[in-house]
């Protein structure tokens, strides 16, 4: 009798470990990791909601802001913010600075964490499957 308790009390331990490493494995998963923008424009289904560090080339448009890279030419993904992000100080802070600077003939480069989501209809801009949502900005700087 007491073999079996001990028994199934250690399967129920090794049932809760378990449990737990699953846990902590896909919360692993989940943390942000850095990549380059080439990366990440590469294997978009990879890193598709996943979070995301990257340092990039920010570019203003008039109904717009893309996200790109001169390791990687002719490619870029659209800039949309997390609306719950919005309203940290660091995303004000980088809107604040990209409105500042957008008759800046300098390129302004940012570090941002973010995810790859579904792109949307939205006004003047056009469709893209893929769109690069803005989660926090840990760096800005205008120039090379």
């Amino acid at each position: 009798m007491m073999r079996k308790v001990v028994i199934y009390t250690s399967l129920g331990l090794l049932s809760v470990s378990a449990l737990s490493l699953d846990r902590v494995l896909y919360a692993q998963e989940k943390t942000s990791g850095t990549v380059t923008f080439c990366q990440l424009i590469s294997k978009l289904d990879k890193f598709r909601g996943n979070p995301v560090t990257l340092r990039v080339k920010v570019n203003m448009y008039r109904h717009g802001t893309s996200i790109s890279d001169r390791a990687c030419p002719k490619q870029s993904l659209l800039l949309i913010a997390d609306h719950a992000a919005v309203q940290t100080n660091a995303l004000s802070h980088f809107y604040q600075f990209l409105a500042e600077h957008r008759q800046t003939s300098k390129p302004i480069f940012a570090t941002i964490t973010g995810r790859l989501v579904n792109g949307e209809d939205g006004g003047f801009v056009l469709k893209r499957s893929v769109v690069f949502q803005l989660e926090s900005v840990s760096e800005i700087s205008e120039g090379g």
